[in-house]
């Protein structure tokens, strides 16, 4: 289909309510409309009112501009939660892939051809580590540039300037070499994913769809009722206390917040996180039923203990 130019116009705050009270919208209070639209995008906001549409530009008689926020706090404190989850995990996971690569095998074999399993990948990636290197302002990363030489610096000093999705290739793209140290026998790969308590294909997988989420959340876009873009696999093992969890809807935002909580509480450092995101949840059993895929009676499980 061929394009045309845009040709909407751009509207004023009593025009953007006066188009919200076409639609169906109810709004009791003009001024509480109008200073919300004064900082939240009118465009934003039509992702939650979306929810209570019926048709094209027709909301469901009897909703109102307060519901409709109800749904934009719950997903703005949800994602703040959830963000706050994925950046302690990405840093264990940054900890765990360079002690772990770097013990084994030498402090700048992870990016060597013998350690990873596709060739285009590896250069990619290191032509990405090597972008977010080169722009570091990080006196660390200064020293170690001007002092030694490599395409790259040591493995625990490169992880932490790599992004989250940069750090997602690396570790999918990490061959199952044998040790070479004979005090930490094993791959790394694996040792990684026995920290986090799953095999190494799962973790590919998990951390592969949790840096899209990140991502999201850094940006501010949108969690409630909308289906994953990249969605997580199911745990194989009987021994992992999510795999009787799991909901059959796999596009839904409930299984990655298991994925998310279950990794979480595997690793060691004081937080009070988990509890703070059950508790969260708990306070808004409906919404998460709405909007989130979760089923009737989960909060009735063990794990949300």
């Amino acid at each position: 289909m061929a394009k045309i130019a845009y040709i909407n116009p751009a509207t004023t705050i009593p025009q953007q309510i006066t188009k919200l009270q076409n639609k169906g919208l109810t709004i009791s209070d003009i001024s509480y409309a109008s200073n919300v639209l004064t900082s939240i995008n009118y465009y934003r906001l039509s992702g939650y009112w979306l929810y209570y549409e019926t048709s094209r530009d027709v909301i469901r008689p009897g909703t109102t501009f307060e519901q409709v926020m109800d749904m934009y706090y719950f997903d703005r404190d949800l994602r703040s939660l959830i963000f706050e989850g994925i950046s302690r995990f990405e840093v264990t996971l940054r900890t765990r892939w360079a002690y772990e690569t770097g013990i084994k095998y030498g402090p700048q074999k992870f990016y060597y051809k013998n350690y990873c399993k596709d060739e285009t990948e590896r250069l990619a990636n290191i032509k990405t580590t090597k972008h977010e290197v080169d722009r570091s302002k990080e006196a660390f990363i200064k020293h170690n540039v001007t002092k030694y030489t490599g395409k790259l610096p040591a493995a625990w000093i490169s992880c932490e300037v790599m992004s989250f999705g940069n750090l997602s290739c690396w570790y999918t793209n990490l061959k199952e070499v044998p040790s070479s140290n004979p005090t930490s026998p094993g791959n790394a790969k694996d040792a990684i994913a026995s920290f986090f308590k799953v095999d190494a294909h799962l973790l590919e997988s998990w951390i592969h769809s949790l840096a899209v989420l990140r991502n999201q959340c850094a940006h501010q876009a949108r969690i409630v009722n909308k289906k994953l873009t990249i969605i997580p696999k199911k745990p194989k093992s009987n021994k992992n206390p999510i795999k009787n969890l799991w909901s059959s809807q796999s596009n839904c935002y409930y299984n990655l917040i298991l994925v998310l909580i279950f990794l979480n509480q595997n690793i060691t450092s004081p937080s009070h996180w988990v509890t703070e995101i059950k508790d969260f949840l708990k306070r808004n059993k409906t919404k998460c039923i709405d909007f989130l895929g979760f089923s009737n009676d989960w909060e009735k499980d063990s794990f949300w203990a």
